[in-house]
């Protein structure tokens, strides 16, 4: 196949895209191939040895430093790819994802989603470089460092698949490795953190903010379509993404943050429709959701017997390690602890 036809074929798969998905395809074409053509030209304007930068662009990139003069760049920053291997990651994960999840919630829901994920994890990264800049008192932060992509989105579509499909294993290698939907988010996470560390701030530190904001929003504000807003299942709480010797310690953190945030009207409280999801109980009283609403509520429903089930397996182990085990010798406490009475014939003799 020619590299037209090839084009063609891509360009076919585009167009028949939801309308949500082509919405989000769109942007990042429009933005990454205005931002590397004004480069390109720069380049043969100026000097073919000078390199172009996006810092030189504050218009079409967040520039922490020149926000304030171009405020929809918390917008149009993040459909701003610089270079062409990141175009072509974000081109071949995003479009797929993103018709996935249009497919559960619908093309409103999911350019909701895109936008809160967006522009919040910007303007966190822009508070966080000007507290840099109180702090350490360089320049570096707010004029030397520009923010762009969809790591951010990429991070919160991750966490939405964690939440509607947290067991579904992917194949790597020709099977030789797996690893489950649940874990992707934390592991890409993790991937930030060595990149933070070593300097390279900007776009990995969005990665960070993006599991954060769309954890959050998924949690307490997404509204459902069994008319209530959120996830407060115990599956998806904030503590089970982290490993398991962490959790009981931290649940305690966790709970009482939540608690106070609750009590000042910042989060809503749970909602007693999945509470009672989660321990099975007066499912008579619960109103009768819709098809996909059902759906939602069978999958939830599946994995909470799947923790019952190991639950009930880790007892019946316990139970017959305890019957297999050696019997502790026992004492008659009571004749040993009174003195042994004598008969009469043996005391006349």
């Amino acid at each position: 196949m020619g590299l037209e036809q090839q084009v063609s074929a891509w360009m076919d798969r585009v167009r028949a895209l939801p309308v949500g998905t082509r919405i989000l395809t769109a942007l990042v074409l429009v933005f990454s191939s205005t931002l590397g053509t004004l480069r390109f030209f720069h380049l043969l304007r100026v000097n073919t040895q000078v390199v172009s930068t996006a810092l030189s662009y504050p218009y079409l990139v967040l520039v922490p430093g020149q926000v304030l003069w171009y405020p929809w760049t918390l917008v149009t920053a993040a459909f701003c790819e610089t270079s062409w291997i990141e175009a072509m990651v974000t081109l071949l994960t995003v479009p797929f994802a993103a018709e996935y999840l249009e497919a559960r919630w619908g093309a409103g829901e999911l350019l909701q989603f895109s936008g809160v994920i967006v522009i919040v994890s910007n303007i966190i990264a822009t508070f966080i470089s000007f507290a840099m800049f109180v702090v350490f008192r360089v320049d570096q932060p707010l004029f030397g460092t520009q923010f762009h992509g969809l790591e951010a989105l990429q991070t919160g579509f991750l966490v939405a698949f964690a939440q509607l499909i947290p067991q579904h294993e992917i194949q790597l290698f020709g099977s030789r490795f797996s690893i489950r939907v649940r874990e992707l988010p934390m592991l890409y996470v993790g991937v930030s953190n060595v990149m933070c560390v070593l300097g390279y701030n900007s776009p990995f530190l969005l990665i960070q903010f993006g599991w954060l904001v769309s954890w959050f929003y998924l949690r307490f504000f997404q509204r459902n379509e069994m008319g209530t807003r959120g996830d407060f299942t115990e599956s998806f709480a904030f503590v089970k993404w982290f490993p398991p010797f962490l959790q009981k310690p931290l649940g305690r953190v966790f709970d009482l943050v939540h608690s106070v945030a609750s009590r000042l009207g910042l989060v809503p409280r749970a909602s007693s429709y999945y509470t009672d999801l989660e321990l099975n109980v007066g499912e008579d009283d619960l109103p009768a959701p819709v098809s996909s609403g059902r759906a939602e509520a069978e999958r939830r429903r599946a994995m909470a017997l799947e923790a019952l089930d190991q639950r009930m397996a880790h007892a019946k182990k316990s139970s017959q390690e305890e019957r297999n085990s050696p019997p502790k010798a026992s004492f008659n406490l009571h004749s040993a602890s009174e003195p042994t009475s004598t008969s009469p014939s043996s005391s006349k003799s």
